[in-house]
């Protein structure tokens, strides 16, 4: 392989390399792009499709909701007006299912779901079937049969048809579930063959420059080794090579150039040999050299006698020098020679005091500290110029990384408004550019929450005062009808004493019967006294008569008083005119109770004294003693019938009571329901707090629509009105 490389030069050994690598790169590339967008597939299948879905059965779960509640009202409340509430209330929320079912059934979907969306349909035609039935009953106020049917089977149906609306949600979360599994295993998956191409990529790199840089690096050693000994004075060295490259083209002049040496040192040799035999005059043949090899030649005739030694020297130390060897000084020479001693001392000195101030400055970069600067002072001409650049490179670093540190301080600070600026290139433009657009994109996302924190803030604070309003008008609603359950109370215990005194008149009337019937024995022929008893028994008729009048009043005023129950929905005010009648009638049911009384004892009377003399008038107090029975049975059925009354009453004062009840469950609720959109509304405080540290441009923050918060308020108004 080494072989085949060097038969190749070496700018198309790197660029075979770096073709390699950019095709690897772009594998990776492909292979991410396309993992990415299978995981980008599943979840836009998440948020558009599954999470729509269950919002529609949401909606749908509501709506049915709703129409329960309408239809309990028109069961349970009567009156034309609530009527008309329940049925509109009933009519949008049918509209809103069929919309939110219509949406639904719009969308893709596949065999499970549309089964899933069937059992609904089929549920839902079962439901609306008894719904329907509940609103004719209702319509026709047959109450006890809507309620009936409400509680039962309607009832059944809804549930059902509920159970199958919340298993169709749960099936959309499953298979949101089951997206978003394949959506993570895609990206597993691409995460893997990143790794594995990055892994493969950086072995095949390493293994491209470890064989590009042995191919480079093996005939350089060889041309370095080559030189230090021609520099140490080594010209027999093999420098064989079959490569075509560069570097095989270097070995090969050097081969030639210590070819020349060789040749050269023998004719110098050879002076020195014959200097040494005495032939001092002896001069190297210079032609036979080409080129400077021939000046050199020449040069070596003019100075070998007295300078081979020195420079001999110079060029074993130099050689030392060259391959970065400073331990080893040169010997002073006397003289003027002296100043080649003190020459190789000077440049000593100089590469010392470079290789120190390199050292400096990389130990700290590789500190962090870029703020260190090499002394140019001390250096002129080349030298000056290399640390002079090497102060460049500190002091570019240095900016770019405080340029980069301030930028990220701004932020931590809560400014979104920093940006870096000025010139800069490569990778530190780069970096510019990465760290200008990290900043905007952040100062985007938290204008983004200010604005989501005000509408929502709006928002809560609209729920609130709705709910505040509704819980106000239940309280109302409450009180009134804890005064109507006090009127009924009332009611109920005038009814009572009203039946008490029914049953004491029947029992005065049966011992008044008792008592007439006793006097027939000893009745006189007393005809005044009997004329007095016939004239008592006719007020006797006349009181039973009023007394009759009266059982029937108030058993039309009972009849009153369940109708304005079952309109209680009306808060009850007629409640009050009711009770007022019935007192009214129980008084005159009292006095005309009194009077019976008084007149039977005035006839017991009448009886004793005439008792002698009303012997021969016993038929005609037989007639007497029946007219006392049928009075006797007359108050029974009139103590009876208060009887019925005074239950009916206790029934109705017990619905209104559960009625209260009820109500004041209901402004529990709402009172819940205030707290809840408080709380809100002080989280989206918090949120607006949390986020007003950062300190962003007025064009990031996009003005929140008025529009939005329309449905609230619509919401809100509905409420308000109901």
């Amino acid at each position: 392989m080494n072989d085949y490389l060097q038969r190749l030069n070496v700018g198309r050994r790197l660029g075979a390399a770096f073709g390699i690598l950019i095709l690897l790169s772009g594998l990776l590339v492909a292979a991410g792009l396309i993992t990415m967008s299978n995981a980008r597939y599943e979840l836009d299948t998440i948020v558009n499709n599954n999470m729509e879905r269950i919002r529609l059965s949401s909606d749908m779960l509501d709506a049915n909701t709703n129409v329960a509640i309408g239809l309990r009202d028109i069961v349970m409340v009567s009156g034309e007006a609530a009527n008309r509430r329940a049925m509109q209330m009933i009519e949008d929320n049918r509209t809103r299912y069929r919309q939110a079912h219509d949406a639904l059934a719009a969308m893709p979907s596949n065999a499970r779901e549309k089964d899933a969306l069937k059992l609904v349909q089929d549920k839902r035609d079962v439901s609306v079937k008894f719904n329907n039935q509940i609103l004719d009953y209702g319509i026709h106020d047959q109450n006890q049969q809507a309620q009936a049917l409400l509680q039962g089977a309607a009832a059944t149906a809804m549930n059902e048809q509920q159970a199958a609306i919340g298993a169709n949600a749960a099936l959309e979360r499953r298979l949101s579930k089951d997206a978003y599994a394949v959506a993570v295993a895609s990206m597993h998956r691409g995460k893997v063959i990143l790794a594995s191409g990055g892994i493969a990529a950086l072995v095949i790199s390493t293994l491209l420059a470890w064989l590009i840089t042995r191919s480079l690096t093996r005939p350089l050693s060889q041309a370095t080794r080559t030189a230090e000994a021609i520099a140490a004075g080594n010209l027999h060295n093999d420098v064989h090579t079959t490569a075509n490259d560069e570097t095989g083209r270097l070995l090969q002049a050097m081969d030639k150039m210590q070819l020349q040496l060789r040749n050269l040192i023998t004719a110098q040799t050879d002076m020195a040999r014959r200097h040494d035999a005495g032939q001092i005059s002896f001069r190297i043949d210079a032609s036979a050299f080409p080129g400077d090899y021939g000046r050199m030649a020449n040069d070596t005739n003019l100075l070998v006698a007295s300078h081979v030694a020195v420079q001999t020297d110079l060029a074993r130390i130099m050689g030392r020098y060259a391959v970065g060897e400073l331990s080893e000084d040169m010997q002073p020479l006397p003289g003027e020679k002296a100043l080649f001693s003190d020459t190789m001392s000077q440049v000593k000195l100089n590469l010392s005091a470079m290789n120190h101030e390199i050292k400096h400055l990389a130990q700290a970069a590789a500190n962090g500290d870029f703020s260190a600067r090499g002394d140019v002072e001390r250096f002129q001409f080349d030298f000056r110029i290399m640390v002079e650049s090497l102060n460049h490179l500190m002091s570019t670093a240095d900016g770019n990384l405080q340029s980069l540190s301030s930028l990220l301080q701004a932020i931590a600070a809560g400014d979104l408004t920093a940006r870096m600026s000025g010139e800069f290139r490569g990778v530190f433009a780069q970096m510019r550019d990465d760290a200008n657009a990290t900043a905007s994109q952040l100062a985007q996302i938290v204008g983004n929450i200010q604005q989501s924190a005000v509408s929502i803030n709006a928002a809560a604070s609209e729920i609130a005062a709705g709910n505040q309003d509704l819980s106000q008008r239940t309280e109302q609603q409450a009180a009134n009808l804890e005064e109507t359950a006090a009127s009924m109370e009332e009611l109920t215990s005038t009814v009572r004493q009203n039946a008490e005194s029914a049953r004491q008149a029947n029992q005065l009337a049966i011992g008044a019967a008792r008592v007439a019937s006793q006097g027939g024995d000893v009745v006189g022929k007393v005809v005044e006294t009997m004329s007095g008893i016939e004239a008592s028994s006719k007020k006797i008729s006349d009181i039973i008569s009023v007394i009759d009048g009266i059982a029937f009043q108030t058993n039309i005023l009972a009849l009153n008083a369940a109708v304005e129950a079952a309109r209680a929905g009306e808060q009850g005010r007629g409640f009050a005119v009711v009770a007022s009648e019935v007192r009214t009638l129980a008084q005159r049911s009292s006095g005309a109770a009194k009077q019976i009384k008084d007149l039977i004892d005035d006839s017991v009377q009448r009886v004793a004294e005439g008792s002698a003399l009303v012997h021969s008038a016993g038929k005609t107090m037989g007639d007497v003693v029946a007219s006392v029975q049928r009075v006797t049975d007359i108050m029974g059925e009139i103590s009876a019938a208060s009887q019925e009354q005074s239950a009916g009453i206790e029934q109705v004062n017990q619905t209104i009571t559960h009625m209260d009840e009820t109500t004041q469950q209901n402004a529990a609720l709402v009172e819940e329901a205030t707290a809840a959109a408080r709380s809100m509304e002080e989280q989206a405080v918090q949120l607006t707090d949390a986020v007003a540290i950062f300190r962003i441009e007025t064009a990031a923050i996009r003005q929140a629509d008025p529009r939005a918060a329309t449905p609230v308020a619509q919401l809100l108004s509905k409420v308000r009105s109901a």
